[in-house]
């Protein structure tokens, strides 16, 4: 598996680069990159020095090009074959006729990350090492041109050797800051050039993120108009790349509105980013007809907003979880000039959610499409192996912590200790034994609220008797999007106290998140089955998991539907996922499954 560790530059380094990328990537490499390997091998050979040399070490979805090892500290350089290259902007060129990051931000992109998230505390730097060309020149990072220029700055560089090497790469990489908390972040600074700001503070874009930016930008300014659709998996960035391109219309002059099903997920960011900002922060379907896909939106804009903008067209819509559009919703949405719908149709909860590839490409006119690869918030063995559980197949979870518990005190206990190290915890539970009483949001006497503990209104009695820390164990629902849900995820409820569903989970994230597994989805007689009889989730009407759980002919889609959410869920902690299962044969059966 990739990254490839030298202690010098010799023949045999190409051969163990190409066979650790087929093990990483499960593909060859291809011939630009091959030739690539082998020029950088044959001038490692003759910059020859004494420091141990990692090759193609993996910075969550990228790669850095070099590492130099020392005891304390590392440099991290990117060489580039480039023989001409041209600005496009401040974060893009075009080299030897194709588009690419800027070299200096790409490569700072990596030292940032690498000081803000690498769990051995290194002090890493940078340097852009331009051995064609000299056409390239930046204030942003060091570029050297030649193998001697090299040669000089890794002097002031005393060598360590290979067990300082294996302290990087056997070290971790891990995110830091919930997205809530980057909003934040990036709402404190100037409102200009938002993906510096994000690279200042180690989330910086990368290519293929800069590259859908750029594009959408680009069409902007020209004044086209156009549709722009873009595929990630659970944390691949999604919602981030959404924000950044509504912050950086808004900083051009543009009227821009970013847009949300989902009103706990609204709520959350119209507090992060405070009132200037979030006054385009909507709906896009409301099942009031205020929504941007609805078809009284057009009347509701012209009396609500048009009436206090100088400007009257709206120039860029961002949908954000687009995959819970219906048809309908899909066929009405686009109203901006520019609109780009950002889905992931794994995530599709409701019967009647239908924002998927085929749909979008079906209802939009002149469109655009991107799909971003690999995920930053969990490793990718991690997202593999709960798919796998998922489908019934024994999987390793990989180097990610992953617990079942016996008992929910237990896990309580373990989160209770994350929190008390300074991390963020979340509990999210099954949409079972309880409904929510929306009559009552915040009510904690309302039996319809409480989904762990005795009595609940299924009747359910796994938690008579069961007590934590002394008290009878007692976690309500998370229920008011306006006032609890912003609070939790922000820390100020305790996260032991109340739980989200899953439609309070989607585009949220902690560091260490506790999963309750309900009685919906079990296994028996070898395969996942849906039992109907404690779900709740009457969300969707007609196409409620619920009655789709209760039709013979449509329990396919509900065991589909399920499976989407269970592996949300299980895809919410950045640091780790503690599971908790109330179905005693259902826990048995997943512990088979977890190799």
């Amino acid at each position: 598996m990739l990254p490839v560790i030298l202690k010098a530059a010799t023949d045999e380094a190409y051969n163990n680069l190409v066979n650790e990328y087929v093990e990483t990537y499960n593909e060859k490499p291809s011939i630009k990159q091959e030739n690539a390997w082998k020029k950088l091998l044959d001038l490692l050979q003759e910059l020859n020095v004494p420091h141990p040399i990692i090759l193609e070490y993996p910075i969550f979805t990228e790669r850095a090009d070099i590492i130099f090892a020392d005891k304390d500290k590392a440099v991290v350089v990117e060489a580039k074959g480039w023989r001409s290259v041209k600005k496009l902007g401040d974060n893009v060129v075009e080299a030897d006729g194709e588009l690419h990051l800027d070299p200096c931000y790409q490569l700072n992109n990596y030292v940032y990350k690498l000081n803000f998230f690498h769990s051995s505390n290194l002090k890493f730097k940078g340097l852009l090492f331009l051995y064609n060309t000299r056409d390239y020149s930046s204030e942003e990072c060091k570029t050297l041109r030649t193998i001697e220029e090299l040669r000089n700055e890794l002097k002031n560089l005393p060598s360590g050797d290979l067990n300082d090497a294996r302290k990087i790469v056997d070290s971790k990489l891990m995110l830091k800051h919930t997205f809530i908390e980057l909003v934040k972040k990036v709402k404190e600074k100037r409102l200009k050039d938002v993906s510096k700001v994000l690279l200042s503070t180690g989330y910086g874009l990368t290519e293929e993120q800069m590259r859908v930016l750029k594009d959408v930008l680009d069409s902007l300014d020209k004044g086209e108009r156009k549709n722009f659709i873009i595929q990630g998996e659970s944390g691949s960035g999604k919602s981030l790349l959404a924000i950044t391109l509504y912050l950086e219309a808004l900083s051009r002059g543009y009227f821009a509105i970013l847009a949300y099903k989902n009103n706990r997920l609204i709520s959350a960011v119209r507090q992060a980013l405070g009132s200037e900002l979030s006054s385009l922060v909507m709906f896009y379907s409301t099942g009031r007809n205020i929504g941007i896909g609805e078809k009284g939106f057009d009347e509701w804009f012209s009396k609500h907003i048009k009436s206090k903008e100088s400007k009257t067209d709206i120039d860029l819509i961002v949908f954000d979880e687009a995959q819970r559009m219906t048809d309908n919703v899909i066929r009405n949405s686009p109203k901006g000039k520019i609109n780009v719908y950002f889905y992931d149709d794994s995530q599709v909860l409701i019967g009647n959610e239908a924002g998927t590839r085929e749909n979008l490409l079906k209802y939009l006119q002149n469109v655009s499409e991107y799909k971003l690869s690999s995920p930053f918030r969990e490793p990718k063995q991690y997202l593999e192996f709960v798919r796998k559980i998922l489908q019934g197949e024994k999987a390793k979870s990989g180097d990610f912590d992953f617990k079942i518990f016996d008992n929910i005190t237990d896990m309580f206990n373990e989160l209770k200790n994350e929190k008390n190290h300074g991390m963020k915890t979340a509990l999210i539970c099954s949409f079972t034994e309880s409904e929510g009483d929306n009559n009552n949001k915040t009510s904690w006497e309302s039996i319809k609220n409480i989904r762990i503990g005795y009595p609940l209104q299924s009747g359910f009695d796994l938690y008579k008797g069961m007590k934590y820390e002394g008290n009878e164990i007692k976690v309500k629902w998370l229920m008011d999007e306006k006032t609890e849900y912003p609070r939790y995820w922000k820390g100020e409820l305790d996260s032991l106290k109340y739980c989200s569903s899953v439609y309070g989970s989607q585009g949220f994230e902690a560091d260490y998140v506790g999963v309750v597994w309900g009685r919906d989805l079990i296994w028996h007689n070898g395969e996942w089955i849906v039992n109907s009889g404690p779900i709740t989730d009457y969300v969707g009407g007609s196409s409620s998991l619920k009655k789709l759980a209760n039709n013979p002919k449509k329990r396919d889609k509900a065991l589909l539907l399920l499976k989407n959410r269970y592996y949300i869920m299980l895809t919410r902690g950045i640091r780790g996922v503690y599971v908790f299962f109330e179905d005693k044969g259902t826990a048995k059966a997943v512990k088979g499954l977890v190799q």
